[in-house]
């Protein structure tokens, strides 16, 4: 009675924390079995970890670790219960390596469990040897491993509740969730921290039912919150629903509401639940709605885009390859003319099929962007006029112009982009004007410091319906009979619209069905300066003679395509088929003129340049490189300069381009004579 009366004072003792209890515990211990070392142990994946512990000459700190098969204990936790020795050195365990290394003849310990896992071991030892130890020794070793045990239950599970409550207010600020509950039997409504935070309320805000339904805007989210609460208290049916709330400070956010009831005999008596604000996921989620919606219809555009260029295509392309055949066997020389134009017609046509398709897909990346320059606005209208003249009169369609524009009126603008958009409207005039006449206007006033281009395409063609109108601008739309289909991509005017847009302009559409339509656009333009002109075309073929020229190329036909080009300007060219091909020869030869295709294997077109440019084998005075390749995207061009090239040239090509790299180099060849 003693043993347990020590016990329980040691125990019970509310002055005392857990760990000088324990202290307290092992030291009776130690006089209980009359020994001079005592451990709490902690046992993990085969570690011993001491916890607790009291020896003579304090020779042993808490935190040292063994290995678990080099303890008494491991005997003790095979056995599951209580175990003794009171003479080691005569005992199975005489050649254990706790005997042999620290000579403990004594040992009393039994295993600590924490629930029905083991935690570690109470254990007891000497080097000396002792008397057998009893039943009762036993019991008073199994009731310490029993109470700590417990304790140690006790003490995990409050750590583990605060660690949990301490989460649980981080996640409640982190995910913006706080808690609440209503009391029905009392009236009550309490809110947690994040609550109040949400609503925007003080702390010693109290709040009650009818209130926190207030908080709700006013409108659907209300009537929803107020039928959820009636629904629960009638039934004790659940919900999670996404509302709008307006705070005490007048905010109106998105918060996901999940409620509860708590029934007792068939009555609810409680509601709880929570509460998070979710307005930046509200609105992602929209966001994501809206992108979604883009990109189905930039997926159904790309769909509608190839399956109309599979077909426009094939018509161009008939047009080349048929008379491109046909030319094997032909031998009248007026008929050899004739298909040449005809294959000539239909590469201009597969180009400008495939240039509207590059923009278009320009305008959908945001990647198109203008190139201004000085230029004579009058000479667009007049060569354009030119251009469509004899197509009118071959359509015998009455084409009439007027032009007034002074001879000496410069602009500065992209005057590609402003000849192509006034191009696709006398296009569509043409294409859907099947007699009668097409009407083209442009003229220009000055309105500040800028010019006011105002243009006109009329014609009394099928005109459009209403319907159509409403879709005129968008992509791949074509109003088309069975009878009198004109094809086309539908990509024309969208591209046009775009353009005007980008160019600060404005255009509109007047139409009626049967009986013609009329287009007028308005673009602000830049005054331009006025340029010195000259004809860099004299005399090139002479001068082009003595160049010399290095064409560097990985396809033959490209390479073939350009010597052809070449012959007409008496230049006999080199060829090299990569880029470490055009060094190994350009440091063989010095070469005037290099025109380097940009993508190629081994070595690409870039990365020679660098070199040549670099290692002083083409220094800029002594070499043109200019660029010859497929990729025409500013960054494309970009990327060409700052390799060190001095021209830019897109495939396919037109022999002025190739002129005017000539003349280019020959004026630089001159340059280096004189200097």
């Amino acid at each position: 009675m003693n043993f347990l009366r020590s016990f329980h004072d040691i125990v019970s003792d509310q002055s005392q924390s857990f760990d000088e209890k324990t202290h307290s515990l092992l030291k009776f211990g130690l006089d209980v079995f009359n020994l001079d070392i005592a451990i709490v142990s902690k046992i993990e994946q085969n570690i011993y970890t001491v916890l607790y512990v009291i020896t003579p000459d304090n020779s042993l700190a808490s935190g040292t670790t063994f290995d678990l098969e080099g303890t008494y204990c491991v005997h003790t936790l095979a056995a599951n219960a209580a175990l003794t020795f009171h003479k080691a050195s005569s005992s199975r365990i005489a050649n254990h390596p706790c005997y042999l290394n620290f000579q403990l003849e004594s040992y009393i310990g039994a295993p600590i469990k924490v629930g029905s896992n083991v935690f570690g071991t109470v254990n007891f030892s000497s080097p000396a040897v002792s008397t057998p130890f009893s039943q009762q020794a036993h019991d008073y070793v199994e009731l310490f491993a029993q109470w700590l045990g417990a304790e140690f239950a006790r003490k995990i599970t409050n750590e583990q509740l605060i660690k949990n409550n301490n989460t649980l207010l981080k996640l409640e600020a982190v995910a913006n969730i706080g808690t609440w509950e209503v009391d029905l039997l009392t009236d009550k409504v309490t809110w947690s921290e994040q609550t109040r935070r949400i609503y925007q309320v003080s702390d010693s805000y109290v709040p009650d039912l009818n209130a926190a339904t207030e908080f709700f805007k006013a409108g659907e989210s209300r009537e929803s919150i107020v039928n959820a609460v009636n629904s629960a208290i009638q039934s004790g049916e659940k919900w999670h629903l996404d509302l709008e709330l307006v705070t005490a400070n007048g905010q109106t956010l998105w918060v996901s509401t999940f409620g509860e009831a708590e029934l007792l005999n068939g009555r609810c008596v409680r509601l709880f639940g929570t509460l998070q604000d979710v307005t930046e996921s509200v609105m992602l989620r929209e966001e994501l709605k809206n992108k979604k919606a883009e990109a189905e219809r930039m997926l159904e555009d790309r769909s509608m885009l190839l399956a109309k260029i599979s077909h426009e295509l094939r018509t161009p392309l008939n047009g080349i390859t048929g008379m491109l055949t046909t030319l094997l066997g032909e031998r009248r020389e007026d008929k050899r003319v004739e298909k040449l134009k005809i294959a000539l017609r239909s590469a201009d046509i597969l180009l400008s099929i495939i240039n509207e398709v590059l923009d278009f897909s320009k305008i959908n990346h945001g990647e198109l962007k203008l190139e201004p320059n000085h230029f004579l606005l009058k000479t667009i209208f007049v060569d354009l006029a030119s251009l469509y003249i004899p197509l009118f009169r071959d359509s015998k369609v009455d084409f009439q112009t007027s032009i007034t524009i002074a001879d000496d009126c410069w602009a500065y603008c992209d005057n590609a982009r402003l000849s192509q958009i006034a191009s696709n409207l006398l296009s569509n005039a043409l294409k859907f004007t099947d007699e009668g006449l097409v009407k083209f206007n442009a003229d220009v006033n000055v309105v500040g410091d800028k010019l006011a281009l105002h243009l006109e395409v009329c014609d009394s063609g099928r005109g459009m319906t209403n319907s159509f109108l409403d879709s005129l601008f968008s992509p791949f739309t074509q109003e088309i009979d069975a009878k009198k289909s004109k094809g086309g991509t539908g990509l024309g005017l969208a591209i046009v619209k775009e353009l005007i847009d980008f160019m600060g302009g404005t255009i509109t559409v007047d139409s009626t069905f049967n009986q013609g339509t009329t287009f007028i656009v308005d673009i602000p333009l830049a005054v331009g300066a006025v340029q010195i002109e000259n004809n860099p075309r004299v005399n090139v073929v002479i001068a082009a003679t003595n160049l010399s020229v290095l064409v560097v190329d990985d396809n033959q036909i490209n390479r073939l395509v350009l010597d052809a080009s070449l012959e007409k300007l008496n230049i006999k060219a080199d060829f090299a088929v990569d880029g470490e091909d055009a060094i190994l020869k350009c440091k063989q030869k010095k070469y005037d003129l290099i025109f380097m295709d940009c993508v190629m294997p081994q070595l690409d077109g870039l990365e020679a340049t660098k070199i040549l440019r670099a290692q002083h084998i083409c220094p800029y005075a002594d070499t043109l490189i200019v660029a010859l390749t497929a990729n025409t995207s500013s960054t494309d061009k970009v990327a060409c300069k700052e390799a060190g090239m001095d021209m830019f040239i897109s495939k396919p090509f037109k022999l002025h381009s190739i002129e005017e790299a000539v003349v280019n180099a020959v004026g630089k060849n001159k340059t280096k004579e004189i200097s």
